[in-house]
């Protein structure tokens, strides 16, 4: 939910009660404007959806901390930057980015749908004669070439629940590729978890699979064409 809505306050705390909406994560649509007035200690206007109008004042940094404070207590809310992901929207003539998939991997349109797949790096490591344990790259890229394949297969002969999701899908066809077993893989390469070289480790991976991915994309393109807004 925008951080200007109206019913901020009441869906900041909604998960307070952990015995009540417990099969979902909240986020809070946070704009630069309001973390402005957070360190300038200003109010800033709830704007009624409907009609755009400002319907009530509260302040920045109170709003702030009862954020910091519920996500301290329950793990809930997260935030989101709504203007940073719209910096960043490729195709904007279809609309604003308001939200994400439900646990926030991928900024989404509207009736934009969610396709996402997850390497488990721990299946892509290699021991050598004394036993060390190191990343197996070229299985790593296997895997990701066949990842992206496969996720853009999904695209094509899912079955959709509205005929907008289908449109909104096919004309972007959006996928997500992550990891799993990070921090177990870690313990395989013997480099602790909250470390420089933990930390390096990551960055490197994921430019790998990054990198990799992008390549296999471009080269789905060349063979199937580029997704239909792809000029834009």
């Amino acid at each position: 939910l925008r951080v200007d809505h109206p019913d901020i306050l009441d869906f900041i705390n909604c998960k307070n009660n952990t015995s009540e909406i417990t099969n979902f994560n909240i986020s809070v649509g946070i704009t630069e404007a309001f973390m402005q007035a957070v360190e300038n200690g200003e109010d800033y206007d709830l704007i009624d959806p409907r009609t755009k109008t400002a319907v009530k004042r509260l302040n920045a940094g109170e709003v702030f901390e009862t954020i910091v404070h519920s996500a301290w207590q329950t793990g809930e809310p997260g935030i989101i930057f709504l203007d940073r992901l719209n910096r960043d929207n490729v195709v904007p003539s279809q609309g604003e980015i308001e939200s994400t998939n439900p646990c926030g991997e991928q900024p989404l349109l509207p009736y934009e749908s969610c396709n996402l797949g997850s390497i488990n790096l721990v299946a892509h490591l290699k021991r050598d004669a004394s036993g060390r344990y190191a990343l197996d790259r070229s299985h790593l890229e296997r895997t990701v070439r066949t990842a992206v394949h496969f996720l853009d297969n999904v695209i094509q002969v899912n079955k959709y629940p509205l005929p907008e999701i289908e449109k909104t899908t096919l004309a972007t066809r959006k996928i997500g590729l992550g990891v799993m077993g990070f921090a177990d893989m870690l313990l395989y390469l013997d480099i602790p978890y909250n470390s420089d070289e933990g930390v390096a480790m990551g960055r490197e991976v994921m430019e790998f699979i990054n990198t990799i991915g992008h390549d296999e994309s471009a080269r789905l393109a060349a063979a199937r064409g580029a997704f239909p807004l792809f000029p834009e």
